[in-house]
């Protein structure tokens, strides 16, 4: 059939689309571009609230201790106060009444008659009466005398008082011993007992050199009165020991001292 002359027909309805056809190749990675400008800085956020105090902390440790500081000025001196005024005399007592007399004891019984003045003076020993005889070397004696001093008796009825101070020594292998004691006029003293003193030397092993210092002392009654030859003197003991090789005095003073004085207590 033909169409009207000079008009459009109506549009038929579209087709349905075709299948999509498959990807194409990937393109070559693109040429990085220019770092843009940096941008412009933002306006500061408004200021947020203070947050609530912590909880205090913890002591800290003490501190080291500060100089001490310098002594201040002296204050000045205060005036002197104003003197007191003097206090009134006190009332005077009443007297006492004096106490009765008491009765007069009984005489006493006659004392015993006294010793005469000439003879007290007679006991009594001068308490300067005293000698010491000094040396000083050494003196290798092992039984035998050592030294004399001679010495002057006032009275009668006194002691002697008789000391050695000095270097004693007895050397020997094993059991050796020796005794220094004190004579007067050639006797030993008896009055009570001698005066000694025993060195006793044990030495298993080794011959040893010991000096040392020393003394002894003691008192001698029943002296007559007059001159006194006291004597030092070593010899055996009465332990029946074998004698040692004695040594009297070395590098050091020895002194015998003797001194008079009364009579004992009895």
């Amino acid at each position: 059939m033909l169409g009207i002359p000079g008009s459009n027909g109506i549009p038929g309805v579209p087709g349905v689309p075709g299948v999509p056809g498959p990807h194409g190749t990937q393109g070559r990675k693109g040429v990085k571009g220019q770092i843009g400008d940096k941008g412009s800085q933002g306006m500061p956020g408004p200021r947020g609230d203070r947050g609530r105090e912590g909880p205090p902390g913890k002591s800290g440790p003490r501190g080291i201790d500060g100089m001490k500081g310098q002594q201040g000025l002296l204050g000045m001196k205060g005036e002197r106060g104003i003197a007191g005024m003097k206090g009134e005399q006190g009332a005077v007592g009443m007297k006492g009444q004096r106490g009765i007399v008491g009765n007069s004891g009984r005489k006493g019984d006659k004392g015993e008659k006294g010793e005469s003045a000439k003879a007290s003076q007679a006991s009594v020993v001068p308490q300067t009466n005293w000698k010491q005889c000094v040396w000083k070397s050494g003196i290798g004696t092992d039984n035998g005398k050592i030294k004399e001093c001679a010495f002057n008796k006032l009275q009668s009825n006194s002691a002697l008082r008789v000391s050695f101070q000095g270097n004693m020594r007895v050397q020997g292998v094993s059991y050796k011993c020796n005794r220094w004691y004190f004579k007067f006029n050639g006797n030993e003293c008896s009055g009570p007992m001698t005066i000694e003193a025993v060195v006793y030397n044990n030495w298993p092993s080794g011959n040893p050199n010991l000096l040392h210092h020393r003394s002894f002392e003691g008192y001698c009654e029943n002296i007559p009165q007059g001159a006194v030859i006291v004597g030092l003197w070593v010899g055996q003991c009465s332990s029946g020991h074998t004698l040692g090789n004695a040594h009297t005095g070395w590098e050091s003073v020895s002194r015998i001292m003797i001194e008079e004085v009364s009579r004992p207590q009895s």
